[in-house]
């Protein structure tokens, strides 16, 4: 089992209940600081690609981040089959790819490569300011308050990116990303992506069992940048 009864009956009870959304992969931090010391971050996030230039993927990821530290795990929703599992500390990265089932070993780093729900909200509203989106209406999602924002693409300056059309639901309360939708304006590529839920515990003895890499017997073990496999992980 991924975590016992007790942790998810303690997740149940304090992560807040707050349907939102992840914002595509945006490696790093910003200059502020990401989750607190002494807490651990926990979201859950669906992302769905679809489009006859993509690769189609639905899955529903789950993330416990901490200041220094991470733990995701991606499962795919059809099937219900870990697709990826990784870690992030100072000390090593580890990440398993359930379709070759290698693990990987990297050198670790002091700031984890993802961004907290507060470090994301900064960020959209960054872009929202240099003119990157446009709030276009308001609107309630699941029951929260919120604004509808359309994406100004651009091929140059501060809004430059690949995606031709999108569009972003944004909570009133918090800032949090609730959903958002990026991709082609012919529809050949669209990816949505929607924050279930997030939220924080405390750090303790007991929640950071929620950062330990899980054992996958037989995985082929692989050093970054080595030539050679070495043994299996146990």
């Amino acid at each position: 089992m991924y975590r016992s009864a007790l942790l998810t009956a303690a997740i149940c009870a304090v992560v807040a209940l707050v349907p939102a959304s992840s914002a595509l992969a945006q490696g790093g931090s910003d200059s502020n600081p990401g989750v607190p010391a002494g807490q651990i971050e926990f979201t859950q996030s669906t992302v769905q690609v679809t489009g006859s230039n993509a690769v189609p993927r639905f899955e529903r990821a789950k993330q416990y981040l901490t200041t220094h530290s991470s733990h995701t795990i991606a499962t795919t929703i059809q099937t219900g089959k870990v697709r990826f599992e990784g870690v992030t500390s100072p000390r090593r990265e580890l990440s398993w790819d359930g379709t070759t089932n290698d693990l990987t070993i990297r050198k670790g780093s002091n700031t984890p490569p993802y961004q907290s729900v507060a470090q994301e909200a900064r960020t959209f509203a960054q872009g929202v300011a240099q003119g990157c989106w446009t709030a276009s209406g308001d609107t309630v999602f699941e029951g929260r308050s919120a604004t509808l924002y359309k994406l100004v693409a651009a091929a140059s300056g501060p809004c430059r990116g690949d995606a031709q059309v999108g569009q972003a639901i944004v909570d009133k309360a918090t800032g949090a990303i609730l959903e958002r939708e990026a991709g082609e304006a012919d529809g050949s590529f669209k990816q949505v992506e929607v924050l279930e839920l997030f939220g924080t515990l405390p750090l303790n003895p007991q929640t950071a069992r929620l950062l330990h890499f899980h054992s996958h017997p037989g995985a082929k073990r692989v050093e970054a940048g080595a030539k050679k496999q070495a043994r299996s992980h146990r």
